[in-house]
This record gives C-alpha cells, structure tokens and sequence, in this order.
C-alpha cells in the first residue's frame, strides 16, 4: 500500500468524514448514519483516479472513554506507520462541522496529540457542511481565531482568503494549517444548494503533496532515532539494576570501577540497537575508547568518596554504598553509550580522532554521580538504593 499518498481524515462524530470521503472517491465506501456515529473503525479508502488514500476515522467527542479510545486508535496508526507497520499517514484532513460555528481549543490539542510523533504533518482543515457561500470567510475566521489562540501564534492569511501557512516565515507556522477549504459533499435534500469545494479541497492536497512526501520520510528517520533512543536509556537501566545487585556483594572498589563483562555487553547491545557491526575495525576503536574511558573515569573514582562526605554517609553499610556506586557507573557508561552510538550511525565521528569520547563518558558520568549525590545529601545521608535507580531512570 505504498502506492498512494494517505491521507487521515478525522474529526468530531458527525462532522461528515464519510460523507466527505464518499464525495472524494465518488462512491458509496464510507458507511453514514444520519449524523450519529458511522465509522466503527479506522478504514482504508481509495479512489481509481486520484493518488489518494483516505483513511476513515472514527468521530471523537461522543464521551471521554469513547473519545481516547478513538484518539488512541489514531495515534497508533501514526506510530505503526513511522515504523513501517502500517501505511505511512503523509497528510490530515480535519473536518470541523462549518454549521456549528465553533471550533474548540480542546478539539484542537487533540489534533496536536494525534500527531505528536510527527508534530509537522501537513494538516488541512475542511470546513464541512459548508451550505451556504456567503458564510464561508465568517467560517475560516474562525478556524483561523481558534488555531491562532490554541497555538500562540502568529496566522497569515494568503491568497482568496484562504489562509496557509507562510512559507517565508517557517517560524509562524508551528502547529497551523496548510489551508483552510470550505466543503459541502452532499446537500440536504431540502436545500436548493450543489455540492462545491470537493476540487479546490483536492487541488490543495496536490499542492503539499510532495513537500509531504520528503517532509514523511523526515519524520520517519526521527522517530527510527527516537526510538533507538529510548531502547537504549530502556536496556541501560535495566543493566544499571543488575550492577547494583552484583555491586552488593563485597568488592574492592578499584576492581568495582573497571567496566566489568556486563558493562562491556551493554555497549554492544547498545551497539546492536543502532545495527552497528561491532566487529568493524571503527566500532572496535570506539568500543574500546568506552571501555578506557569507563575504567579510568576520575568521576567514577571519587564517587565513594562524595558520597561519604555526606553527613550521616560513614555508617551506612559497605555493600550498600557500592551497590549505588556500581548502579551509577553503569549507568553513566550506558547513557554515555547511547550518545557515541548515535552519532557514529549517524556517520558523525571522525575515527583518527576519538578523544571526543572520553569528555562524553565523563561528562555522563559526572551528571550521574552528581545527581546520586544529591539525593543522598538531600535524604540526610540516608541511601535507598531502589529509589536512587528508578530515579536515574527516569528521564
């Protein structure tokens, strides 16, 4: 399904996206009900002559449960598709009902949580039901008043009175619209009124289809790095639990210092997760800058130390001190890792120079210890080791 450009419709219950979609592809796909709720799930619909796929979404707002239950469905089908699970969304239809001359900033923040994993989406507005022409610039005033005061940001209406944003000033355009279409897909049967706005709707579609496209796969490369990311802090603290068991057991604490097997699995796994070869001539230089750095990080050394100088410190039990300290140091190392590690993926080193690692490890290191510390210092001298962890942990 990588054919077409998809796009997501979504909006309020009984704002009209299955009617729009059905006006769009020019036949009776999308099920309607009358103005109560219609789609029962996220579906897939597609029309022979145009490059387009419109994903139907269920309508938010008939209840709270129901509502992060549709918004939740949503945001999943965004993250599949950044992940390559599911079709790749490259655009947003928000349908906001013209007729009810109101548009709220919670519908609004909702749009935003929808697409949070990929905030620069090009997210056009469809004015639906839009009956009667003499209303229209009444109606995009205020979409555009309701974007402006959610947003905090400037708005710049161009061309026909149909604003989109100002591709001069990137600035302003954080968390706008594209454009801003006045619809109606299907007349009632008791109004004299034909159906308009179907082809200006398209038009602009066609007009952000390409920067979308480029902008999509942007977006995808960001969430692939937010997520090596976040698999790597997961992995570190999971690492940084296990030192601090094994740190519990009486160590001399130079020999607790020096990166341990364990320390050493963490950096490849971490190299794994950023499908880095750690048997490659560069990642064995780097691998081993790590390890040298780790093993003689003066910051590591003097953690002890710190520590004891903290009032109330001196008699808090051997093993649990160096439980802390051995959590600490591979913590540092771990996090320290995961920067390397990136910017090595990221093609970003030069390998005849690797001094740069040794300021990232300590300066990771230094964090870590620091905040431990502080901790303790600010617990009388008291030492949790379970809550020191999961608050190294947490970002």
């Amino acid at each position: 399904m990588t054919d077409k450009a998809n796009i997501l419709v979504m909006g309020p219950a009984g704002a009209g996206k299955s009617t729009l979609i059905n006006a769009v592809t020019g036949k009776e796909v999308a099920r309607i009900n009358d103005g109560r709720r219609g789609t029962e799930k996220l579906a897939a619909y597609e029309s022979d002559e145009l490059n387009l796929r419109l994903i139907d979404s269920r309508g938010f707002g008939d209840g709270f449960w129901d509502s992060q239950k549709t918004i939740r469905d949503m945001s999943r089908w965004m993250r599949a598709g950044l992940k390559g699970d599911r079709p790749l969304i490259q655009m947003l239809w928000f349908c906001v009902d013209a007729s009810s001359k109101h548009l709220s900033a919670r519908t609004i923040r909702t749009v935003e949580f929808v697409k949070r994993e990929w905030k620069d989406i090009p997210v056009i507005v469809v004015l639906t039901k839009s009956y009667f022409p003499d209303e229209d610039q009444e109606n995009i005033k205020m979409v555009e008043d309701a974007f402006r005061k959610a947003t905090r940001n400037n708005w710049l209406p161009v061309g026909k009175g149909r604003p989109i944003r100002n591709k001069e000033h990137p600035a302003e355009n954080k968390g706008m619209p594209v454009a801003i279409i006045p619809v109606l897909a299907k007349p009632l049967k008791s109004m004299p009124a034909v159906p308009r706005g179907i082809e200006e709707l398209i038009k602009a579609t066609e007009e952000h289809l390409d920067d979308a496209l480029k902008d999509s796969e942007e977006a995808v490369y960001r969430y692939d790095l937010k997520r090596k990311r976040m698999n790597a802090h997961a992995l570190t603290v999971l690492a940084t639990s296990s030192a601090a068991a094994v740190g519990a057991v009486p160590l001399n604490l130079p020999d607790s210092v020096v990166l341990s097997t364990m320390e050493t699995a963490l950096i490849s796994s971490i190299a794994k997760i950023y499908k880095l070869d750690k048997k490659d001539d560069r990642m064995q230089k780097v691998m081993a800058r790590i390890i040298e750095a780790g093993a003689v990080s003066m910051t590591a050394k003097m953690a002890l130390n710190q520590l004891k100088m903290i009032p109330g410190v001196a008699n808090i039990a051997a093993d649990v001190l160096n439980a802390v300290v051995a959590g600490a140091i591979v913590f540092g190392i771990g996090e320290a890792s995961g920067v390397i590690m990136e910017k090595v993926y990221l093609g970003e080193i030069d390998e005849e120079n690797l001094d740069w690692i040794n300021k990232v490890v300590n300066g990771k290191m230094g964090s870590v210890v620091g905040k431990v510390v502080r901790m303790v210092a600010s617990n009388d001298g008291k030492i949790n080791v379970k809550e020191i962890i999961e608050s190294l942990g947490k970002k």
